[in-house]
């Protein structure tokens, strides 16, 4: 039996000289590939140490670049960022770039929306930053909602994610994913699909579903973490009075109760306490693993080791000549 050797192509465009590639990691001299994806308010990124005579060393900002990884002949695309730096050395040079959701940071804007389905506001804010959507799942509607202009259109899509347990992720091609986290339901009927793509991987492709020590589990560490309750909330009286609570609630004794503007209906306030709780779970065990590299491995996957379920809130694809190519995982709970 042969062992395939890791492998990564890049492929550039929108950079002078013509563009360039797909090229190998010799082509392109390339010494080592770092790719970080996240569910988090952070950009996923490539980072690439390169020879300093190598052909991207010349790329220019803002230029398109596509980093392909796998073993042998079997590659598939990671990630592809918009080149934000380009720091050149003595022998090696450091080449930086963000995904397309980056310049959501950079973009404020103030906005009303009535009677519209959690969809359409994405849609719409990654249509103002220029963002491609990708799987975008979210059918509750909302019967208001305003977007602050002194918050960035990327902590406003954050900040829905988190009320309405969906998590922010990036494809391989840069598009923005908006989909219900596990546990939670994400509202609505018929699961308000829109602009699809290809769903994110539900489970790890390995050989078998369990990750097993020593194998495809190189190292695991796991425990619990200290999570307070999450905080029930009752609905308004009419989206007219969303200042009035629909029901009193006991003087101290009984469940916190939080008023939110957005929860003008009772849809949606079930739909927030529902992934309030959910998250509340999930946070309540916080893992770390190293696995071999696999491309298909993106954050916001669930995966399963030791018999229970794993949501990956970060995974960094690393190649590199020590290493080879593993991925090292952020994990919490999967349920």
């Amino acid at each position: 039996m042969s062992i395939s050797k890791p492998a990564a192509t890049f492929a550039r465009e929108g950079s002078t000289p013509s563009p360039t590639g797909p090229l190998d990691m010799t082509q392109a001299g390339v010494r080592r590939c770092s790719v970080e994806l996240s569910v988090d308010e952070s950009h996923d990124r490539v980072e690439l140490v390169i020879w300093n005579r190598s052909v991207l060393a010349d790329t220019a900002p803002d230029a398109s670049l596509t980093v392909g990884l796998g073993f042998g002949d079997d590659l598939s695309d990671v990630l592809t960022v918009d080149v934000h730096s380009v720091e050149i050395g003595s022998r090696w040079t450091i080449l930086t770039g963000f995904a397309p959701s980056r310049r959501m940071s950079s973009t404020f804007l103030g906005r009303s929306y009535n009677s519209q389905t959690l969809a359409d506001v994405v849609v719409d804010l990654l249509g103002e930053a220029d963002v491609e959507g990708g799987k975008i799942e979210a059918a509750l509607m909302l019967p208001a909602f305003h977007v602050d202009p002194r918050r960035s259109v990327w902590g406003h899509l954050h900040a829905l994610g988190r009320r309405f347990g969906h998590q922010v992720t990036s494809t391989a091609s840069g598009a923005v994913s908006f989909s219900p986290a596990p546990g939670a339901s994400g509202g609505g009927l018929g699961g308000g699909l829109t602009n699809l793509e290809t769903s994110l991987p539900a489970r790890l492709p390995f050989g078998s579903d369990d990750l097993r020590e020593g194998a495809e589990l190189m190292s695991f560490a796991a425990g619990p973490r200290s999570t307070t309750r999450s905080t029930a909330s009752v609905s308004p009286s009419a989206p007219s009075a969303w200042y009035l609570l629909a029901a009193e609630p006991d003087s101290g004794s009984g469940t916190p109760v939080e008023v939110d503007p957005v929860l003008r209906s009772r849809e949606a306030v079930d739909v927030a306490t529902q992934a309030g709780e959910a998250a509340a779970s999930r946070r309540s065990q916080r893992m770390r693993a190293q696995v071999p590299g696999r491309s298909s491995l993106r954050a916001g996957a669930v995966i399963s080791a030791r018999g229970e379920p794993h949501r990956v809130l970060f995974v960094r694809h690393l190649l590199d000549a020590r290493d080879g190519y593993v991925c090292d995982l952020v994990m919490e709970g999967g349920r």
